[in-house]
């Protein structure tokens, strides 16, 4: 399903998929989104009651390990003490639930023609956080 995105820096069209309908009640939801311009696109640290995996790679399709850009990432286990992971290259993060998470920052995009593909998976009909 093509959405669009709730945040004007994104100008390409966000793919999503959720369970339920044509996929059965299977109770997760992913989206894919190509970023072309750094900005913050979550602002505070939060949580969920789902588990998540956040996957960047490189727009590249001829080298997706190499990231092309600059994301920085929080992560915290009671979210105040935040620690920033810096992230240059393709790399996944499994996300319990309870995990304090955020901000994320695009910080820098090498080449808009290709972007950071960001893709959120995450395990629940909805997004919410808590």
């Amino acid at each position: 399903m093509n959405n669009p995105t709730p945040h004007p820096e994104v100008t390409a069209p966000r793919l999503g998929l959720k369970s339920g309908g044509d996929f059965g009640n299977t109770n997760f939801s992913m989206s894919w989104w190509a970023i072309t311009e750094p900005f913050v696109m979550v602002e505070d640290c939060h949580k969920h009651d789902f588990d998540q995996f956040i996957i960047f790679a490189g727009g590249d399709i001829k080298n997706m390990p190499d990231l092309g850009g600059v994301v920085e990432f929080g992560l915290s286990e009671d979210g105040k003490d935040i620690e920033t992971q810096v992230i240059t290259e393709a790399t996944m993060i499994f996300i319990p639930a309870g995990l304090y998470h955020g901000p994320l920052n695009f910080k820098k995009i090498n080449d808009p023609d290709k972007p950071i593909l960001f893709h959120d998976l995450f395990f629940a009909p909805e997004y919410s956080r808590v």
